[in-house]
């Protein structure tokens, strides 16, 4: 098409009026009304001064809208003729432009194909199951751009490709046992620090889990060591002790001793007993030996403690 020029002849309009002539007259007169001072009786005459001003107003306001409109009349017919002559253009820029955008569709799609095909070649050395995760991860739409070189993409690939396979290597190596997880873990944003920090929860969960397991060993081995005690004292106690026997022979399980029976207050007259007994052994008993004992269990344990010892001759001394 043969270039044609924008020719417009324009003169700057110049519009001339009594500006001064006005300004003068309306300070001089308008100076009136600063030190007006109206009063009830005077209310009409200030409503009639408003009035007037406004009518003033309003003839300068209007004389100023028809200037205007005489002023922008020739600018209104070039804007009219302006826009229809940008519509006969702007039809054929729509046929055009159409066909150009199908052209990018066209040549888009074949840059794509051939990225596409450039990384199905070089992703098998991926694990099949990030394969496709790390495409959605790579890839970059402006790939398929025109200012896009097929080296830049090749080389974007190539080297993510390498990258991933690097990390996997290193999640393989330190893996361990949680390497299934971690891979897990990896897939979703191919990163290693995900990874790690699944291993790293896992194994803090694991510790937690052992921490039990052998609390739980050392409670049932305390168990079993308190009842082979239990029991290899029971074997040990007097013929008078253990089941079984004559119910004439107290056995401390159901029978108290008499003078438990008779003293209302028995802490005081098993203490009392206690000492007068244990002074009549030294003396009835040279052979006698004093033991210290410390002894942990129930009020009814600690009676019935009491009552044997009392009833094999022995006697003993309370601290409280």
């Amino acid at each position: 098409m043969e270039n044609m020029s924008v020719v417009m002849k324009q003169v700057p309009g110049v519009i001339e009026w009594n500006y001064e002539d006005i300004k003068s007259f309306l300070e001089e007169r308008l100076a009136v009304y600063e030190n007006t001072i109206y009063t009830d009786e005077t209310i009409k005459t200030a409503k009639a001064d408003i009035a007037n001003l406004r009518k003033l107003s309003a003839a300068i306001e209007g004389r100023r809208k028809e200037v205007r409109e005489e002023y922008l009349a020739p600018y209104k017919l070039i804007e009219t003729q302006a826009k229809e002559l940008v519509a006969l253009i702007n039809k054929p820029i729509v046929a055009i432009n159409k066909q150009v955008e199908d052209y990018e569709t066209r040549r888009k799609e074949k840059v794509w194909q051939e990225i596409r095909a450039y990384w199905d070649s070089k992703v098998t050395a991926l694990p099949e199951e990030i394969r496709i995760p790390a495409w959605n991860h790579l890839y970059d739409i402006r790939w398929v751009n025109a200012t896009a070189t097929k080296k830049s993409w090749k080389d974007a690939i190539d080297s993510g490709i390498q990258k991933i396979l690097s990390e996997v290597d290193t999640i393989r190596s330190s893996g361990g046992d949680f390497q299934e997880d971690m891979m897990r873990a990896y897939r979703d944003r191919l990163s290693l620090e995900d990874a790690f920090r699944k291993k790293n929860d896992m194994e803090a969960n694991q510790r937690r889990i052992l921490e039990i397991e052998q609390r739980k060993k050392e409670a049932e081995e305390r168990q079993r060591r308190e009842a082979e005690a239990a029991r290899q004292e029971a074997e040990a106690s007097p013929a008078c002790c253990q089941p079984g026997k004559p119910a004439d022979v107290w056995t401390g399980l159901d029978q108290e001793p008499e003078a438990e029976k008779k003293d209302q207050n028995p802490v005081k007259s098993d203490q009392n007993q206690a000492e007068n007994a244990h002074e009549q052994k030294k003396m009835d008993r040279p052979e006698a030996m004093v033991v210290t004992l410390s002894i942990t269990g129930t009020p009814d344990q600690i009676a019935r403690i009491k009552g044997y010892i009392s009833f094999t001759g022995a006697s003993y001394t309370e601290v409280q």
